[in-house]
């Protein structure tokens, strides 16, 4: 008997672990220097899932989360963005990054994407994009970064 109700444990204690949430995304505005542009920076989950373990245990736990950096126009329309997503092991003591994947994108059809790289180190994740934006008279360069790094409780900014 003790032993299906441990099994029944287990296994509600899997299923609960397993529950997707609601995704939230925290979001910061900025103005880009000189340029009629603002930079938005959202930070998503890359898998939203509970995370019922910490409570449980201390060994060490996996998050995942992409951050975001988009290039918007005056009116709010996205030029291009740039993110970067990146699995972080933590254990209250202290995180690490596992890896990293930049992303870019130029839905703006005077926009392209020139080049796009990123590196990790420690606690933290970097993607560097650059884009070109062309005109019938000229063409410009802008480059943006966004880096994403974790706290050793697992609270990821």
């Amino acid at each position: 008997m003790k032993r299906k109700i441990t099994l029944g444990l287990i296994s509600t204690l899997f299923l609960l672990c397993s529950i997707p949430t609601s995704t939230k995304a925290d979001t910061i505005f900025d103005t880009c220097h000189k340029t009629p542009y603002t930079i938005q920076t959202v930070i998503t989950d890359a898998s939203p899932s509970i995370n019922l373990a910490p409570a449980l245990s201390r060994t060490s736990h996996n998050i995942t989360k992409t951050k975001t950096t988009y290039m918007r126009d005056s009116s709010g329309t996205v030029l291009w963005s740039v993110s970067i997503t990146a699995p972080f092991t933590y254990d209250g003591t202290t995180s690490r990054c596992i890896s990293c994947s930049p992303n870019v994108s130029a839905p703006a059809t005077t926009w392209s994407i020139k080049s796009v790289s990123s590196s990790k180190s420690g606690n933290s994740a970097t993607a560097y994009a650059t884009a070109t934006h062309t005109s019938p008279s000229s063409s410009k360069d802008f480059t943006q970064s966004v880096t994403i790094s974790c706290s050793k409780n697992g609270t990821v900014s």
